[in-house]
């Protein structure tokens, strides 16, 4: 396969098999003398940007950040002894990254304008800005900055782009890539782009570095998207061209195995417009001397990855799995592409590492009971052990129980899988009050571990709990966690696949049912952002829920398409333009189907010029709809937020609200 990947290309509309996965172990209830309420939940502190990140500082030793917690407002970098489990705060900061020499720490330390790049000693000593980006570095590594030490520790590459508001369709900013000396200080630009410049890292030779370059269409007023993987010569500055794609292959990552011999990287072989089940693919590291782009060596099938890593022996590529309610730690055979699972748990894993000699594994991963755990293992998942616990609540708070379940659906050949949390204290016979919680994100998207309601965290859910509820967190089938059919058939061919994820999720619901766990006539939906979308359509289509919340969402595509300029993404999505296909368009539009309409509906929207996702007031246009028809709804918007509410009072406002019309309608 060229490693140019145009987005035309035809993929087969058949089932291929899915490498199966075990279930993992249920969390047990926690007992304690207190419960998670309202007003605990809303005193935490708010989601950090940046998702603790864990590597290695040498064979003995682990360096992460350690997220704000109840106890503590702000992030701190923190080095773990592998064998004992001693660990030492060496001070506040973010992303830290240790030299290759074990030397030094270059970590992010400050917020909005003033984060910069910093570099201390190993031992937290010496502290010194590097950076002086104006503006400051943004609030996502890998989206507005990655940086990356070179081979001998002496150099740090950054990158870095000016945050920008996509929805002001004003053309981004450029990228820029800094050459920084760590001895001087001295920073100098080597390149820029009208690119976004993510996954920046040395090639071992230390004359290159490799990066991931993408033009997203509608921020730039074009048709199509487009990626490159790309190395930079530091000599004479020259991009070299390693693979390019006509598509949004958002999570490309590419890395180079330790002998430089070849790229590792992650795209979605099936669907080229956009990367909902990223493949690794291999392709030679030699881009200079030829006037071809290398051939794709397409390593796996039917499962969706991220994160890859190299072994430090070039055998091996180390990869997180998506598939259902966690991600897991693969191993993958760089020559024959057999997968190997290395963790178990329930867990999401976020980061993990090897250590340098690659005889040893670590991760971190969060827990529905929102533990961060950092775990220690050989390189083949043997010999697992616990080097911290960071708890999310106090010892004495009870937490429910917590299931990976599955459930097959009659029209899809693998069945689903989801998060159910049993309600505190539960009773075998008992049948309870179910509340579905359904996960943002378009398509490609997998299950985030935060309550629908504040975005923020998994203990959300446990407050539900506390009252009754029990909470089913379903995984559905445009996640692609469970094959590339749910693209390639239920949306590009059939333009139906809104539809299909509320299948998927009223299958899943009706197994709770016969298993006895659940009241199927005191059911409610919970929905933010493109969950929002799907309870739009839930509410439009069903009867069976009393009560649906409806937050930041939107109901119908076809309007929005008619405005906005023409993208190639859209039209393979739904098989034309609007005005050539209208009937793909509406086919899973909430406010175009909801005649018959009964479900009690509160929306909460923010304001689309601060982000809000909804610029032409569909769901507005589905709220008068549906009152039209007698049904009750409730419309709130806050013109002071944009698509994640973050202002105390807001955030108090839409909790209260959410819990008011919930307990209403289901009778507590």
């Amino acid at each position: 396969m060229s490693a140019r990947i145009d987005i035309t290309t035809i993929t087969p509309l058949k089932a291929a098999p899915v490498l199966d996965q075990p279930l993992t172990e249920p969390l047990p209830a926690r007992s304690g003398t207190k419960i998670v309420t309202p007003e605990w939940l809303l005193s935490l502190p708010k989601l950090d940007t940046d998702y603790p990140k864990l590597s290695w500082l040498d064979e003995s030793h682990i360096l992460y950040a350690s997220p704000p917690m109840e106890n503590k407002s702000k992030s701190t970098i923190e080095l773990l002894n592998a064998n004992t489990g001693e660990h030492k705060v060496l001070g506040e900061g973010s992303n830290p990254n240790p030299s290759p020499a074990g030397q030094w720490i270059a970590f992010t330390h400050g917020e909005k304008e003033a984060k910069q790049l910093w570099i201390m000693g190993h031992n937290g000593s010496n502290l010194k800005q590097l950076s002086h980006v104006q503006g400051g570095l943004g609030d996502y590594i890998n989206y507005n900055f990655d940086f990356a030490w070179s081979p001998d520790s002496k150099q740090i590459a950054l990158a870095h782009q000016p945050s920008f508001s996509y929805w002001e369709q004003k053309e981004p900013p450029k990228s820029t890539i800094d050459i920084i000396d760590i001895a001087t200080g001295q920073s100098q630009q080597i390149a820029s782009f009208d690119a976004s410049i993510r996954n920046l890292s040395w090639v071992p030779n230390g004359r290159e570095l490799l990066y991931m370059k993408e033009r997203v269409g509608f921020y730039y007023m074009e048709e199509h998207d487009r990626e490159w993987i790309q190395s930079l010569c530091l000599k004479d500055g020259h991009a070299y061209t390693l693979a390019e794609f006509e598509g949004l292959q958002q999570s490309l990552m590419p890395i180079s195995s330790p002998d430089g011999q070849w790229v590792a990287f992650l795209y979605d072989a099936d669907n080229p417009s956009f990367d909902n089940m990223p493949s690794l693919g291999l392709i030679s590291n030699d881009s200079t001397n030829s006037d071809t782009l290398p051939l794709i060596t397409r390593l796996t099938h039917e499962v969706k990855l991220y994160s890859p890593q190299w072994s430090p022996d070039s055998r091996r590529i180390y990869v997180l799995r998506d598939y259902g309610a966690y991600k897991q730690i693969y191993a993958v055979d760089a020559k024959t592409g057999e997968l190997l699972q290395i963790t178990h748990a329930p867990l999401n894993v976020g980061s993990y590492a090897l250590s340098p000699d690659g005889s040893q594994l670590a991760w971190m991963g969060k827990d529905p009971q929102a533990k961060l755990i950092i775990r220690v293992a050989s390189s083949n998942g043997h010999n697992v052990k616990d080097l911290a616990i960071i708890s999310g609540v106090p010892d004495d708070m009870a937490l429910s129980e917590v299931r990976e379940i599955e459930w097959k659906v009659p029209d899809y050949p693998n069945p689903m899988r989801g998060i159910l949390f049993m309600p505190l204290n539960y009773q075998a016979g008992t049948h309870y009050p179910l509340i579905v919680d359904i996960h943002g994100g378009g398509d490609g998207a997998g299950i985030y571990l935060y309550g629908g309601i504040l975005v923020s965290t998994p203990l959300e859910w446990h407050m539900w709990t506390a009252k009754g509820y029990a909470v089913f967190v379903p995984e559905f089938r445009s996640s692609a966690s469970f094959g590339s059919l749910a693209i390639t058939r239920d949306d590009q061919r059939e333009h139906d696949l809104v539809n299909c994820d509320i299948r998927d999720i009223e299958a899943g619901i009706d197994a709770l049912i016969a298993e006895g766990i659940v009241d199927g006539d005191r059911l409610a939906a919970i929905g933010h952002s493109a969950g929002g979308r799907r309870v739009n359509w839930l509410l439009a289509t069903t009867h069976r829920f009393r009560a649906v919340v409806s937050k930041e969402g939107w109901a119908d595509e076809w309007i929005a398409s008619l405005d906005e300029p023409p993208l190639k993404r859209t039209h393979i999505k739904f098989g034309g333009t609007p005005w050539e296909v209208p009937q793909n368009y509406l086919k899973n539009s909430a406010l175009f189907h909801c005649h018959g309409a009964t479900t009690p509906t509160l929306f909460l929207m923010g304001n689309p010029d601060l982000g809000g996702v909804d610029r032409y007031n569909t769901v507005h246009m589905l709220n008068n709809a549906l009152k039209g028809q007698g049904v009750e709804t409730e419309f709130v918007k806050y013109d002071d937020e944009g698509h994640l509410f973050e202002k105390p009072t807001t955030r108090r406002d839409v909790l209260e609200r959410s819990i008011k019309w919930i307990d209403g309608h289901l009778g507590k």
